[in-house]
């Protein structure tokens, strides 16, 4: 896949207007389920987000964005999304409707610089949406164990996250069985963590407000503290 490209049209100054500096409405991509009793997908969003987003952002207001790509564009305007988290849930190829939605909405932030957090299956389309690639099955792969599992971080020494992270040793939970090799992340991106068999586990932008990472912020981590001055610096100031 070429690499995403700004929409056009996009118009960053309107759209990061703020009321006292912060939006503070947050759109969310969904997972697609396919309820085979009833023959039809549904749009779906872990109740953890809500939850955990509550928590750290009292006054935040997070807005579900439905997997249709034909009009999501239309709902990040008329809404003025001030950020943009990409969720959890299915592979990319699985529900080509949902892989659409996200390829539109990164475009379009990218036009008017709207802040992007990538976690877990979002970090992967970030990756490939900017020229990278996808190992499927890790733990075949690098002999280690990403499914329902707590594990350290490796921390590079050069990055702007330094400052959030209060401790050189860093644990993360995981659910993912595919990932991103170092080989494989795009060259659009400086990587910031990776686990002890050097799976990529977060990576930035360096130009835009862009972070992906591959745990899980939303449910139970040793990572919280440093989950929240990441979302509360990203999806709110638009920085790191």
């Amino acid at each position: 896949m070429n690499p995403v490209r700004p929409h056009e049209g996009s118009t960053g100054r309107r759209m990061m207007e703020r009321s006292n500096g912060v939006n503070k409405r947050i759109g969310i991509t969904m997972r697609v389920i396919r309820n085979e009793g009833y023959s039809e997908e549904r749009d779906a969003l872990s109740k953890d987000w809500e939850e955990y987003i509550r928590e750290i952002l009292p006054d935040a207001i997070l807005v579900p964005l439905v997997n249709e790509p034909d009009s999501v564009i239309d709902t990040l305007k008329g809404l003025k999304i001030g950020g943009v988290i990409l969720s959890n849930g299915s592979d990319w190829g699985e529900f080509p409707r949902r892989d659409k939605t996200e390829e539109r909405i990164v475009k379009y932030s990218l036009g008017c610089n709207l802040p992007i957090l990538g976690v877990c299956r979002g970090m992967q389309i970030l990756n490939i949406l900017f020229g990278g690639t996808l190992k499927r099955g890790i733990r075949k792969a690098r002999k280690e164990n990403h499914v329902r599992a707590i594990h350290k971080l490796d921390l590079a020494e050069d990055t702007p996250f330094k400052r959030l992270i209060k401790t050189d040793k860093m644990k993360v939970n995981s659910f993912h069985n595919h990932g991103i090799l170092q080989e494989s992340v795009s060259n659009q991106f400086k990587v910031f963590a990776t686990s002890p068999k050097g799976v990529v586990e977060g990576f930035y932008h360096p130009k835009k407000p862009i972070v992906g990472i591959q745990w899980h912020p939303e449910r139970r981590s040793p990572s919280r503290p440093f989950d929240k001055e990441l979302i509360a610096n990203l999806l709110y100031k638009g920085r790191l």
